[in-house]
């Protein structure tokens, strides 16, 4: 694991402070994906997940971990390997045998482009250019190229990445009346509450762990569900709702309570069964 505390001060100590961080550091605007585990086997599974969405839309996907899920030991017999997927998405001479014209930035209907290796292209030609570029990958400046590829790496491949998030984890009551909400590393704990208070309550933990794009609403409809419930929580570790409001600015969806914890430290299940005491 990196990232393991708020870097805030409290440098081996724990927080979810950088979401929105994440989320919105740019030059320029293009397509990322974010990831949250919730524990080490979300983990194994979701950076190889990383590795294939990364690789395959040639875009950056962050896995962002805490000192909390560093630190934690957990057990388990085994992961199924029948789950990783590797594909080489690079191009090599023998790929290349019958393209008359390379074209590294090539304008496509999935955003995507071929992906040449340098050295290994044959006869053809690889360049890429930091500043704004044409197919070729030569430097432009006139608008209608820049529209073309703003269009080409960021709004055409957007509908097939969101298409590769999967929809948030419901445990507990699957017609719940109060839906704790939680991301990454909170997992554990609140899975831990809901079975403490699901013996008397329509109780459910709704779990994130692929954070950004939101999952798309077809397989499950987890807004519809949050809005049907009496009371939705949102779980944090930081001070200001970094997660909720992600939620409010892609969903309009507002959570009515949230708690919150900023002080370095996880939550455990006795301090939060006391904050959620004047919910229940």
């Amino acid at each position: 694991m990196q990232r393991p505390g708020p870097a805030t001060g409290l440098p081996t100590r724990t927080e979810q402070a950088d979401l929105l961080f994440i989320l919105h550091a740019a030059h320029g605007e293009f397509p990322r994906v974010i990831f949250e585990p919730g524990d080490p086997k979300q983990a194994f599974y979701l950076t190889n997940k990383a590795f294939e969405i990364s690789e395959k839309y040639q875009i950056p996907v962050f896995i962002q971990s805490d000192q909390y899920l560093a630190d934690t030991e957990w057990t388990y017999e085994e992961f199924d390997l029948s789950y990783f997927i590797f594909n080489d998405y690079r191009l090599r001479q023998k790929d290349l045998e019958d393209v008359a014209e390379y074209k590294r930035f090539k304008y496509s209907d999935t955003g995507i482009s071929p992906l040449a290796i340098p050295g290994e292209a044959g006869r053809h030609l690889v360049v890429a250019d930091s500043d704004e570029h044409d197919d070729d990958g030569h430097i432009i400046e006139d608008s209608e190229t820049r529209i073309k590829m703003v269009q080409k790496r960021l709004l055409k491949k957007l509908p097939f990445i969101k298409k590769e998030i999967d929809p948030p984890l419901l445990y507990g009551d699957i017609s719940p009346k109060v839906v704790l909400i939680g991301h990454g590393s909170t997992y554990g704990v609140i899975k831990e509450v809901v079975d403490t208070y699901s013996k008397d309550k329509k109780v459910a933990m709704m779990h994130f762990s692929q954070i950004f794009p939101l999952p798309e609403q077809d397989k499950f409809d987890y807004i519809e569900l949050l809005k049907n419930a009496a009371l939705t929580i949102c779980i944090e570790n930081n001070a200001s709702g970094q997660f909720a409001k992600l939620i409010r600015a892609e969903t309009g969806f507002e959570f009515s309570h949230r708690i919150s914890k900023y002080d370095g430290r996880p939550f455990t299940i006795e301090n939060l069964k006391e904050e959620l005491h004047a919910y229940f």
